[in-house]
Order: structure tokens, then C-alpha cells, then sequence
């Protein structure tokens, strides 16, 4: 089953952050995001629930994606499995369902970025027909808060 993210999630959320993306992070800062992003339209976060109801082995989290230069469209900046649920359909199910909810909600496209290292990854997005249309390096500043 495929719903919208809750705060109930953010021990499951954070576990698949920490343990398929290899991301640092606190669960209170997972629960601090969900919170702050649950109803704000420029975002969608998904959840995949086992068969039981009881474990979230699954998401998928998203922004509205809008420039100057063309319409606009979403962007997948998570979508990660429980790494011994990887492989079963869960993340296909989670990215099938956010496309058509992308669409319905006046989406062009969809785009995303995936570290270079990923190569399973990137050919999980080739085979639902992604394509790569460019290579380029990212650039942030940190700000002391």
C-alpha cells in the first residue's frame, strides 16, 4: 500500500536514510522535516507499507521543480527501499504511483539526480526510461546556524 509520509513514519524513514542512502542524520531531524514539510504543496513524500500494515520499507519524497526557462515539473530527491526489501518492486510501485500523482497534479516531467557511484540505481531509472541528459558538479556553502 502507497499513502502520503506521517510523522508516525520518521523511525522507519529514518532507518532507511541511514541504512540504504548511507546519510547522516538524527531521527529528530527527520521528524522536524516531516513536520515542516506535510502541507506545504511544493512537496510530496510517499511511503510503501508492507502487506501486514505494519512497516514502512519504503519512500519516496519530492519537490516542485519551477524555473524560468521551461514549465514546470518535480523533483525526486529521495526514493530509497530497505536494503533487504531492495529488488522486489517496491521502489518501481512507489516511483509508478508518484508519476501518476505528478501528472495529476500539473506536472511536465520528472527529474532527479543520482550520485555517480550508483550504478544500480541508475539502471533502475534507465529501465523505467529515464534518461541521463547531462553530467555536472555540485556546489553548496554551508552556513553557520
Amino acid at each position: 500500500m502507497i499513502r502520503r509520509m506521517m510523522r508516525d513514519d520518521a523511525p522507519a524513514v529514518w532507518q532507511i536514510i541511514t541504512r540504504s542512502l548511507g546519510y547522516d542524520c538524527s531521527l529528530e531531524t527527520v521528524e522536524t522535516r516531516i513536520d515542516a514539510l506535510a502541507h506545504d504543496d511544493h512537496y510530496l513524500s510517499l511511503v510503501w507499507i508492507s502487506e501486514d500494515h505494519q512497516h514502512v520499507e519504503g519512500f519516496l519524497h519530492a519537490c516542485r521543480y519551477e524555473t524560468l526557462h521551461r514549465p514546470g515539473g518535480w523533483d525526486v530527491i529521495s526514493l530509497a527501499v530497505m536494503p533487504e526489501a531492495q529488488g522486489t518492486g517496491i521502489g518501481s510501485e512507489l516511483l509508478a504511483h508518484f508519476e501518476e500523482e505528478a501528472k495529476r497534479l500539473g506536472g511536465a516531467y520528472v527529474r532527479l539526480n543520482s550520485r555517480v557511484e550508483r550504478k544500480t540505481a541508475h539502471a533502475f531509472y534507465e529501465r523505467r526510461r529515464y534518461v541521463c541528459d547531462k553530467t555536472q558538479k555540485r556546489f553548496i556553502k554551508q552556513f553557520d546556524l
